[in-house]
């Protein structure tokens, strides 16, 4: 299993490449949401040329308008020429220019949600889809099921903020526009219910986030994905560097200390890996 890092700044990639990352999952300004660093064109070009020996991912992971399909056709021709491992894909946009222009890029399959099952990940390996990310809410026992039962080579986030749902409406700032306040960050924290949570603004829309880091260094000997995740967003740089050596420990020698190690940094939350998601309709009364 490869350790896959969603960095927040350029110059952390040469450290966490020495301590046991990969790979590398980067956005494409203008076209991704979601993450904390995205690059340009040259950029990516600059940091491929660079990292030879690791596989660079690009996400293309926000909704694509009929205005926009013109520039995002130029840019996949461009990152098709500079050999990157893959791009993650959102829109089925994507996978429609790669058809009609021949692009020999892979594409993963990166739908939130919607990556549950490995039927629908034949399907799309049969387009010629070589990757996918799981969803972050199927249990383990399913996440195998599905490795077991596709060709289809498996990321699946085990470290990071867990996405609940994203929204391309600016809700942040409609909010205190229409309440007449002040709006002072692009990131607001709230508790409801004693859950905690975390609205992200950004040019593409709003992102909402549940306030518990996904810690999945526990079951890293037994998930049989082919990349693990681990997604710097909104965890402190010291700590996220200490969680890269440790998951890297756990991998190479099955080191149970490690395990202790992270849930000392992180806590415990273990998200939907060992519990069903069930969805109730509540009555109204």
């Amino acid at each position: 299993m490869k350790l896959v890092v969603v960095p927040n700044k350029k110059e952390n990639i040469k450290k966490y490449k020495k301590i046991g990352a990969d790979a590398f999952i980067f956005g494409l300004k203008g076209f991704s949401s979601g993450y904390n660093l995205t690059l340009n064109k040259e950029e990516i070009k600059e940091i491929v040329d660079e990292n030879r020996d690791i596989e660079i991912f690009i996400s293309i992971n926000k909704n694509i308008f009929n205005d926009e399909l013109n520039q995002l056709e130029e840019n996949l021709l461009y990152l098709d020429k500079l050999k990157i491992s893959g791009i993650l894909f959102y829109d089925l946009a994507i996978l429609n220019l790669k058809l009609k222009n021949r692009l020999s890029v892979d594409l993963v399959w990166n739908q939130t949600h919607m990556v549950t099952n490995y039927k629908t990940c034949n399907y799309y390996y049969e387009k010629g889809v070589k990757y996918g990310v799981v969803s972050t809410e199927i249990t383990l026992e399913e996440i195998n099921d599905i490795k077991k039962n596709t060709n289809m080579l498996l990321f699946a986030m085990v470290i990071g903020y867990p996405l609940m749902s994203f929204s391309r409406r600016s809700l942040l700032s409609n909010y205190f526009f229409a309440n007449k306040k002040k709006q002072e960050s692009l990131i607001y924290r709230l508790t409801n219910n004693n859950e905690d949570y975390f609205i992200k603004e950004e040019d593409s829309g709003d992102g909402i986030y549940y306030g518990k880091i996904l810690n999945g260094s526990s079951i890293l000997n037994n998930i049989t994905v082919d990349y693990a995740i681990l997604n710097e967003f909104e965890i402190e740089g010291n700590t996220f560097e200490k969680i890269i050596a440790l998951c890297k420990e756990i991998i190479n020698n099955k080191n149970v200390k490690a395990v202790d190690e992270i849930k000392k940094l992180i806590g415990n939350y273990q998200g939907f890996f060992f519990q069903k998601t069930i969805y109730k309709v509540k009555k109204n009364d």
